[in-house]
């Protein structure tokens, strides 16, 4: 696993951040999904497959986040099962990935119900005997969402059936669909990023904003809040919008706006000496320009120069 998934992962499995993604997504911003009335799933399945001569076949599919939750609604307990997928690229195939992801996690609920009937006494009838499940059974509905962590738009299908190769309307009428569930940076509004209550708002609008300058320098002049980002937010800003962060283990808040205007204001220095140098300019010139341009101290501009000619 990379580390830019190995950050996200990471990430979305802090309960506050995963009820954050559900109450955004579903409940427009309302705090609906409680992160203490979440309970956290095995997130790998396993299902056999037998084929034609017999042979076994095992598909293993691995979660990013997975958690069974428990939302109160007109007084009444409703239970649901939550996925989360972190995507730092667009993948194609994904409405495909979260459809099987679901299938398999239903199937997972149907065998532990018939596994709990193996021993049961109580009378069933014979198709119920056959089928392992009784008429009664029910399972959990299953939602995934896929949390797009990428700075440019998602530009792959979000329907099972847009991948289909055919697109004759009479037989894709009785073909099954599938609907993925998108969360992607590129496409919100800042009303969308200020209904989160975490961090994850402020990662997003960051990573929608990366590609431009201009709107970054605007972003970490004017919002206070980068300046004391949690730890794992950081971490995902660092992998996954490419920007410098020193961070400790043990700190708790890193700031991002000095981070990123110290990045930039290296960049800026670095393209100095390279133009100066194509020119022919000396050294000392190059000193003393970069002193007067960008404020710095004899030493720290000596030390840029150093760190140019290695």
């Amino acid at each position: 696993m990379g580390k830019p998934d190995t950050a996200t992962r990471e990430y979305i499995n802090d309960s506050r951040v995963f009820a954050d993604v559900f109450n955004y997504f579903i409940y427009s911003g309302r705090k609906v999904l409680k992160p203490q009335n979440l309970e956290k799933l095995d997130a790998s399945t396993l299902l056999t497959v037998f084929g034609k001569d017999g042979d076994e076949e095992k598909i293993q599919r691995y979660r990013d986040a997975l958690r069974k939750a428990t939302l109160m609604t007109d007084d009444e307990a409703a239970y649901i099962v939550l996925g989360i997928e972190a995507q730092t690229h667009v993948d194609y195939g994904m409405p495909i990935r979260t459809f099987l992801y679901d299938a398999l996690q239903c199937d997972s609920q149907a065998r532990k119900i018939k596994a709990a009937h193996m021993n049961a006494e109580d009378k069933h009838s014979e198709d119920e005997f056959v089928s392992g499940l009784y008429r009664e059974d029910r399972i959990l509905p299953v939602i995934t969402v896929v949390l797009h962590f990428g700075a440019a738009s998602w530009d792959g299908v979000t329907r099972l059936s847009d991948l289909y190769h055919c697109q004759h309307d009479e037989l894709l009428a009785f073909a099954p669909d599938y609907r993925m569930n998108l969360i992607d940076p590129a496409g919100m509004t800042d009303d969308d990023f200020d209904k989160f209550t975490t961090s994850l708002g402020k990662v997003l609008k960051f990573m929608k904003l990366s590609n431009s300058r201009k709107e970054m320098k605007k972003l970490m002049e004017t919002d206070e809040a980068y300046r004391r980002i949690d730890r794992n937010a950081a971490r995902v800003l660092r992998e996954c919008a490419n920007i410098s962060l020193d961070i400790d283990s043990n700190q708790e808040v890193v700031d991002v706006c000095g981070a990123w205007k110290e990045e930039q204001q290296n960049a800026a220095i670095k393209s100095s000496i390279d133009t100066a140098r194509r020119y022919g300019i000396s050294d000392d010139r190059i000193l003393a320009d970069i002193i007067s341009q960008f404020g710095l101290t004899k030493e720290e501009a000596r030390s840029y120069l150093m760190k140019e000619s290695a």
